[in-house]
């Protein structure tokens, strides 16, 4: 039974009929969200037909037109209770299973906001892709074209037959097919709205590529598959202006448009992959974070995040990065074993890795690491455990880690008051190219507790704002930031503000600012600029590699502290050039090191720093330090204590003549009366005897020759002997 509450002048059912999207919307109450319950909105609250079974034969004209005007206005009403998926040999269609995922891309479609989604194989993202044309296809548009591409034709196709087997599976009231003939998977079309679907192969050369999507108007396109269409940049590219066109058109008549990409990681040594790699690199990334925000702030979430087209003119950002992991979608360890063994069986465990773990990681070239160090931060990488969007704009990736204090007033938990955090700044023009980064690093510990980075994200203002959030989030922190070039205008700002004595500095800023002088404007100019080269970091090249030294020797020693998603990334594309210079692969376009200049920031300042208790640091608190050191007294002490046999003793030891007593002291001693031989062959005159005290007699014989063994001597033998 529903119950309908209100909530902040809306109305939502908080006992949904499909429970998929009340255990979604518990699962983001356990994230954080504010507003968990979005996706159990209901328009309509007057109508009840919360409750109604949709393929009920009996159902009233009065209740379809209830549920038609409701599902018209409202998507996830519509998924909730009308969205059928059908199964082959079942009795019915059965209901969609939301996730965290498919509610990420379905808040985008109502927003307008296109969508780039990464999921594993068999996660439903084909579904709820199909589903979202469906609902536009019989509710939102007419006259227009849906694009269906893939990297096949028979693949687009086979979307196809899904796309009208799940209109079929709706009531006959809902199916704009019924009654008719059924249509072909090429002239799919919605007469009564003169709405079509189009089906679209990939492209044999960059020149077609570019016409794969033009001349559509685009409000809405599917594209699966997207990372392995070749020329999938050219193809976007191609399709800007019929995205821009659409977005003008509904702006103007309060429609939407959507355009969504769908895929699993693509192999990025391929060229094919690293356009869509690049394509990724230059999209803001998705964060649950979103839902929380006011129509205002999502309007202006893309405000100054342009790209610059084949043209070189700027284009407005409006899609982002959205990726889930098998683990966030409620799949088990059994889905995992289930697609690890199939992958075994078809000798495919790289697909495995690629369409299952979203593994992007490429093989490194580079030799500047130990080949063990490297792989050792490639199994190890973690994952993200919280997102912060820093002024409702970027995202900023968090990691778990001890937390002692936490401030009465912060907004997120997730950082200790008391430390002193590192953090790293390695500032790009925010131009939609190179990567600002940011870095945030336990000096104790060593470990990365958090990392950011956006190529819109630049020496503007939102970096400053950025820089001001961070310090109230963060009381005691130090800024490590880059001052070369770009960087010199967030210097500019700190000196104008009160955060100066937050940025590290070389001790001749606070001989600087305590001197008492009278100075005019012009001197004060000259100052201030002087003041400027104390602060942060100037990137020379020998500080530089100074720095990259520092990284294979903290790489070699603490290797585990370095596994953060971004930084593990950069590592693994560091190569050194000809000149010996080393950076992001320059023939790899993906490849960048924005993320591991930040982090050397830190390790720079933290190893050569000139007395960090200026800024709270104390070294002497450094557990990783000593954890090295215990490792290493360990080992030493193992090494001492073992014994190596190989190595004779000088002298005979207590252990060997107590072996030589346990095995001789029973030995048969008895001669044949006759020939007087014992059972070893020997006389008794051929031996000496063997007493307690490791000495030798000679026999009561006189005239008795001086034996070569003792009696004694060869029972041992015989007996070692007689064990092989």
């Amino acid at each position: 039974m529903s119950k309908i509450v209100k909530i902040d002048g809306k109305y939502y059912n908080l006992e949904p009929k499909n429970r998929s999207f009340l255990l979604t919307a518990q699962e983001l109450k356990m994230q954080g969200i504010k507003h968990w319950y979005f996706m159990l909105e209901v328009k309509n609250p007057q109508f009840n037909i919360e409750d109604v079974d949709v393929h009920d034969p009996n159902l009233s004209a009065d209740i379809i037109g209830k549920i038609h005007i409701e599902s018209r206005c409202n998507i996830w009403y519509w998924l909730r209770v009308c969205a059928s998926i059908p199964a082959k040999g079942a009795p019915r269609p059965y209901s969609l299973i939301l996730t965290r995922a498919s509610a990420a891309v379905t808040w985008c479609y109502e927003h307008s906001i296109d969508v780039i989604l990464c999921q594993p194989r068999q996660t439903w993202k084909t579904t709820i892709a199909l589903l979202i044309m469906v609902h536009s296809f019989i509710y939102e548009l007419s006259n227009v074209d849906i694009p269906f591409m893939h990297i096949k034709e028979k693949e687009t196709l086979r979307n196809a037959g899904m796309f009208r087997d799940y209109i079929e599976s709706l009531p006959n009231w809902m199916n704009p097919f019924f009654g008719q003939k059924k249509p072909g998977l090429k002239s799919l079309k919605y007469e009564a709205h003169g709405t079509t679907v189009a089906i679209v192969s990939s492209a044999d050369s960059e020149v077609n590529a570019k016409d794969k999507l033009r001349g559509y108007t685009l409000f809405r396109a599917f594209v699966d598959e997207w990372e392995f269409i070749p020329y999938i940049d050219s193809v976007k590219a191609g399709a800007a202006p019929a995205c821009i066109s659409a977005r003008e058109i509904a702006k103007e008549t309060g429609g939407k448009t959507f355009m969504l990409y769908t895929s699993t990681p693509g192999d990025p040594e391929t060229t094919t992959g690293k356009a869509a790699l690049r394509i990724i690199d230059s999209t803001p990334r998705w964060t649950e974070q979103y839902y929380d925000l006011t129509d205002t702030e999502i309007a202006q979430m893309f405000e100054g995040m342009e790209n610059k087209n084949e043209e070189g003119e700027m284009e407005q950002v409006t899609s982002v990065y959205i990726e889930y992991d098998w683990k966030q979608l409620r799949k088990t360890e059994k889905y995992l074993r289930d697609q690890y063994n199939k992958a075994m069986e078809s000798g495919k465990l790289i697909e495995y890795r690629r369409g299952v773990l979203l593994d992007r990681s490429r093989d490194s070239s580079t030799s500047l690491f130990d080949e063990a160090d490297i792989e050792y931060i490639k199994q190890h990488m973690r994952v993200p455990d919280y997102e912060i969007l820093l002024i409702k704009k970027y995202v900023m990736y968090v990691y778990k880690h001890e937390v002692k204090h936490v401030a009465l007033d912060a907004e997120f938990p997730y950082f200790d008051c008391e430390i002193p955090y590192l953090i790293g700044i390695d500032i790009a023009t925010g131009s939609g190219g190179d990567n600002t980064a940011i870095v945030i690093v336990n000096p104790y510990t060593l470990e990365i507790v958090a990392e950011l980075k956006s190529p819109y994200l630049g020496g503007s203002l939102d970096l400053m704002r950025c820089v001001t959030e961070l310090a109230r989030m963060l009381p005691k922190a130090l800024f490590c930031p880059e001052t070369n070039t770009v960087g010199k205008a967030l210097l500019e700002f700190v000196q104008e503000s009160k955060l100066e004595h937050r940025f590290f500095h070389d001790p001749q800023l606070d001989i600087s600012k305590n001197a008492v002088r009278k100075e005019t404007p012009e001197e004060k100019i000259k100052r201030l600029s002087v003041e400027r080269g104390y602060i942060g970091t100037t990137v020379t090249p020998s500080v530089r590699n100074t720095m990259f030294e520092l990284l294979k020797m903290y790489l070699k020693d603490y290797r585990e502290k370095i596994v953060s998603r971004f930084v593990v990334g950069d590592i693994l594309t560091l190569v050194k050039t000809k000149t010996g210079r080393i950076e992001a692969d320059p023939g790899d376009s993906t490849a960048h090191d924005d993320i591991i200049m930040a982090y050397l920031h830190i390790l720079y300042v933290f190893t050569y720093g000139y007395d960090l208790t200026r800024f709270g640091i104390d070294k002497s608190q450094c557990t990783f330090e000593k954890t090295k050191q215990i490792l290493l007294e360990y080992n030493n002490a193992v090494e001492e204590s073992i014994v190596d046999n190989t190595i004779p003793y000088e002298h005979e030891t207590i252990y060997e003549g107590q072996a030589l007593h346990d095995l001789t002291h029973n030995t048969d001693d008895s001669y044949d009366p006759v020939t007087h031989i014992d059972p070893y062959g020997y006389r008794r005159n051929q031996y000496y005897l063997y007493d307690q005290d490791h000495q030798y007699e000679e026999l009561a014989h006189p005239d008795a020759q001086e034996p070569e063994v003792s009696n004694d001597d060869m029972a041992f033998f015989y007996h070692c002997n007689g064990l092989y």
